[in-house]
């Protein structure tokens, strides 16, 4: 009946109390015991809930004295309609500051600390004479904060790797790195893109920024061309390039949510910049191994992503490429060998050499075919017959060892299995210099 009163037992046995709850209400049709944690709030009292245990507290307002809620993170309020609404803090607030004002005078030995933490200034009280020894027992003042120690300590929070788990093509990372030397297409900048549950990345040269957007486009088309999964999110650094109003109605159109990482918190894209490093550190080490010119270095990033999508990643146990594709890559080969590539049968004449002869510098589209640098011309050409010379690096002095110093392989093609149209990298520019 309304008015009446419950007297249940808390806790659990055998540390057990008897509770009286005012205004309680008899429902004999009800199976459950319900309880009103605003009606609690009401009569002077609070709820706790912690763990997988909840606690009513007969003091509220000790509760706020005691400075326990000053480390909440969001604050919420009950408006008159009954309804719950949560005070969000701007994000500056999460990161790290001081502490709340002192209560009493303790704010003065504060002061007198140069705004010295809390605790060390209980301490503090045992190791300096003339401290009164009632500060030892300072507290702070709920919701308070001392502005100096804001601007003078505050400093970013940590950025945590992420631990959710995402399905296939759901999302995907993009960034762009450069300038760099010009290429032998006249490449600048890469934008790469990487499919986040299996690390299958995409890595496009491109003369200007403002060519990210096609490139975007296109290589998103054809994550969704070798999985027939739609990319359902994509993270950037909120660049211009990808917030112009061309991309940002074309993510609409394909109902792609586009990500834009805070100001100054390149650490929010973390996996593309991670790879963006790693990237340009293998291709350093590849044109260093070579000994090889730097504008060759969109051809070696074309082999690296090659390579990288092959190679094992932690957390996996198949390669990027069969975790995107279900295809097992085959073998590759050193970037930059000598190769002697079969003329096809409409060039070859009788007498003359049988093949042209350069370096290996990249794969085609697919992996069917190989793509070498012409010693003569210092042009590009592909070729699926080719001889490859895998000999020691130029940048290592290797030791006399028993036995050939090279080994020749002529073969056709790589990835048997892969259809036409799989690719690692693409270029968007016209020239074939950097494909």
């Amino acid at each position: 009946m309304p008015g009446g009163r419950a007297t249940p037992d808390r806790g659990f046995p055998p540390h057990t109390a008897r509770m009286v709850l005012d205004e309680a209400m008899l429902v004999p049709d009800l199976t459950d015991d319900l309880l009103s944690v605003r009606a609690v709030d009401r009569c002077g009292g609070a709820v706790v809930f912690v763990g997988d245990a909840w606690y009513i507290l007969s003091d509220g307002e000790a509760v706020l004295a005691s400075g326990v809620l000053s480390n909440t993170s969001v604050v919420g309020s009950v408006n008159e309609s009954e309804n719950c609404v949560l005070k969000v803090p701007p994000v500056t607030a999460s990161a790290r500051a001081a502490s709340p004002h002192m209560d009493g005078e303790a704010e003065l030995w504060y002061r007198r600390f140069n705004h010295l933490g809390l605790e060390n200034l209980k301490r503090a009280v045992g190791m300096v004479d003339g401290i009164p020894s009632t500060e030892a027992d300072a507290k702070r003042v709920p919701g308070t904060v001392c502005v100096p120690c804001v601007d003078g300590k505050m400093a970013r929070s940590p950025h945590h790797r992420s631990t959710t788990i995402t399905t296939k093509c759901e999302f995907v990372h993009t960034d762009v790195d450069g300038p760099l030397t010009a290429s032998l297409g006249g490449s600048v900048y890469f934008v790469i893109l990487m499919e986040d549950s299996t690390g299958f990345i995409m890595a496009t040269p491109i003369k200007s920024k403002g060519m990210v957007p096609d490139v975007l486009k296109a290589r998103i088309k054809q994550l969704k061309t070798l999985t027939g999964l739609k990319v359902k999110r994509a993270r950037h650094d909120g660049a211009k390039e990808y917030v112009s109003r061309d991309p940002q109605a074309w993510y609409e159109d394909k109902g792609i949510t586009s990500e834009k990482t805070a100001p100054y918190s390149s650490q929010q894209n973390g996996k593309a910049e991670r790879a963006n490093r790693y990237i340009m550190e293998r291709v350093r080490a590849a044109l260093l191994d070579a000994g090889a010119e730097e504008e060759l270095w969109a051809e070696a990033l074309s082999s690296v992503i090659h390579v990288l999508n092959r190679s094992p990643k932690a957390g996996q146990d198949v390669t990027p490429l069969e975790a995107l594709t279900g295809r097992r890559p085959d073998v590759f080969r050193v970037w930059e060998s000598r190769a002697c590539a079969l003329k096809p049968k409409q060039q070859q004449r009788k007498l003359e050499p049988r093949t042209d002869v350069g370096r290996f510098v990249s794969y085609t589209v697919g992996g069917q075919a190989y793509r070498i640098l012409e010693d003569d011309s210092n042009k590009v050409f592909e070729r699926r017959d080719v001889l490859m010379e895998e000999t020691s690096s130029k940048a290592i002095k290797m030791t006399s060892i028993p036995g050939p110093a090279s080994t020749l392989f002529l073969t056709g093609q790589t990835d048997g299995d892969k259809e036409d149209g799989a690719m690692d990298t693409l270029d968007a520019e016209a020239p074939r210099g950097d494909e």
